[in-house]
């Protein structure tokens, strides 16, 4: 429980109607239900939560923090672990006031945002004046702020957008002893359109790889790239997710495209980043469209080998773009590219806006990644394997080890059916590069499927590591001291970092530098040698 004096810091820095020590309102914080194996493990209940409306209001609350000894950790829209507190005596701060759209500078493309503007709020905006921005694959409703200062986030439109960590420009930072910083351009009053200068970038401190997750103090404001859009001022449409029905822009197609083999598909993506066409691109699984739409008749259909076969196997080496053209021309190249480029590796395309109940869904789905939280239908929660960002056939390889132990743990019942091929995957510039979330699906009801997520969690990390991949997982607390030797100690380098911006120690830095000692191997000797060995090899490359 937070004393009187520092409640009444906070009280005087926000307002009392914006801070709350109530036990019914810090709970519904410490319910971060997303990559939450273990609630106990992970989230704390805040001593108190405040709902800041300005910078100024970030500073009070983060200096009455370092006064009386308390720490601080901000959220935003996010709804995983992350956004919670990692330890005793946490002072969140909820950023829900702070929603304003401060500009929109059509002729420079970018917007200046705050944090609690979701992609949604910004894209609807944006394309009134022929402008859109990069959605994350978490969804709509998430914070562009927060995946391109705090997080990641990656997306389908990543071929044509870029992703959250190269799109922000200048910062509003408020550093762990209060004082306000400005990154880039408006720390020398010049404007808000790059993030790099002036002077020297602090790019890599401020967010690194994957962001600091709130170990570095709280981002009040930041600049966002935009980028041209080809389609109408407001897509029209009626119902909702699985209901909607879009009306889809003349100078759009969306096609899902079948290649044999796996060689074919690696090839002939790198050949669509060649010719330099697609708005959006993906590979997912044909399944996740059918079991996030009707998930018994999935159930269902799949009992029966013929329909398993034509969805795992059949249909297994696909991917999804969407064309956009700027004009006739310019969408009858990209056709004609994307056609010739399938022809050349024996793979066909379907057109899929004429799929009947399919083709309505289409514009919201992926323009604006709607029907994200479908993929919660089949079991209530999932868990994910992630390497880190690599080239397209390796990821692909990191697909194949997602997809061998799926298989292995639905026959012995430890995650739901979702026929075993179940990755989410997105390419960025010219497809050269991409990312890959190995999607494992479980039942929060069910004991087994929970006492699974520990060797789901140990064996991907192993896998990664056998592969030369660094985990994403590597911000982990229970991974650091393990990774950290063969990444180049990128630990110690964070937590140098975080004693030079924050010597009093006030900000939450569980998700950036803090660990713990952890046997991944949950105590097995033979993988732990196996584990051992395998560190060992990895070191002396």
């Amino acid at each position: 429980m937070i004393h009187d004096e520092a409640y009444q810091a906070l009280e005087e820095a926000v307002g009392a109607v914006n801070v709350s020590r109530e036990p019914a309102v810090l709970d519904t914080y410490a319910w971060q239900p997303t990559i939450n194996d273990d609630p106990a493990r992970w989230v704390y209940r805040p001593v108190a939560v405040v709902l800041p409306g300005s910078a100024e209001e970030v500073r009070g609350v983060v200096k009455a923090c370092n006064e009386h000894g308390y720490k601080f950790k901000a959220t935003t829209t996010g709804w995983g672990v992350y956004s919670g507190p990692t330890s005793e005596r946490v002072v969140q701060l909820d950023m829900r006031r702070m929603n304003r759209i401060i500009e929109i500078d059509e002729k420079n493309m970018f917007a200046i945002v705050e944090p609690y503007v979701t992609g949604a709020q910004l894209q609807a905006e944006a394309m009134k004046l022929g402008l859109n921005t990069h959605i994350i694959g978490a969804g709509p409703v998430c914070s562009p702020l927060a995946s391109a200062t705090s997080g990641w986030g990656v997306g389908w439109d990543c071929i044509y957008m870029s992703y959250s960590a190269r799109n922000v420009l200048g910062v509003e930072w408020v550093l762990p002893n209060g004082e306000i910083l400005y990154l880039g351009t408006p720390g020398s009053g010049l404007g808000w359109f790059c993030g790099d200068g002036p002077g020297p970038s602090l790019r890599g401190i401020l967010r690194g790889t994957s962001g600091a997750l709130g170990g570095h103090g709280v981002f009040t404001r930041c600049a966002i790239k935009l980028f041209p859009w080809p389609g109408p001022k407001q897509l029209k449409h009626e119902g909702l997710l699985m209901d909607a029905q879009t009306e889809i822009p003349e100078n759009m197609r969306f096609h899902i495209c079948m290649l044999p083999d796996k060689k074919s598909l690696a090839d002939a993506v790198y050949e669509i980043g060649e010719a330099e066409i697609g708005y959006l691109a993906t590979r997912v699984s044909p399944t996740v469209f059918l079991y996030g739409a009707t998930p018994r008749l999935f159930r269902k259909i799949t009992q029966t080998s013929a329909i398993r076969n034509i969805l795992s196997k059949t249909m297994k080496w696909t991917f999804i773009i969407v064309l956009a053209g700027f004009s006739e021309r310019d969408i009858d190249f990209q056709e004609s590219a994307l056609k010739k480029i399938l022809a050349d590796y024996r793979g066909l395309s379907l057109e899929m806006a004429d799929v009947p109940m399919l083709g309505p869904v289409l514009p919201l789905n992926f323009l604006r990644v709607s029907a994200i939280p479908a993929i919660f239908r089949l079991g209530g929660l999932f868990t994910t394997a992630l390497g880190r960002n690599e080239t397209w056939d390796t990821q692909l390889d990191w697909a194949d080890v997602g997809e061998e132990m799926r298989k292995e743990r639905i026959e012995r019942g430890e995650v739901l059916d979702d026929l075993g091929d179940n990755p989410f995957m997105a390419l960025y510039e010219n497809n050269t590069f991409s990312h890959c979330e190995n999607i494992f699906q479980y039942d929060i009801r069910n004991q087994t499927h929970l006492d699974a997520l520990h060797t789901i969690f140990s064996e991907s990390t192993i896998r990664a590591i056998e592969l030369c991949q660094e985990p994403l997982s590597s911000f982990d607390l229970r991974l650091r001291k393990l990774l950290s030797p063969l990444l180049g100690n990128y630990n110690h380098w964070q937590k140098q970092i975080s004693q030079n911006i924050d010597p009093e120690g006030a900000a939450d830095t569980g998700f950036y530098c803090d660990e713990k000692d952890y046997d991944i191997t949950g105590g097995n000797p033979e993988l732990k040698e196996k584990l051992e060995k395998l560190i060992a090899e990895r070191k002396s490359l």
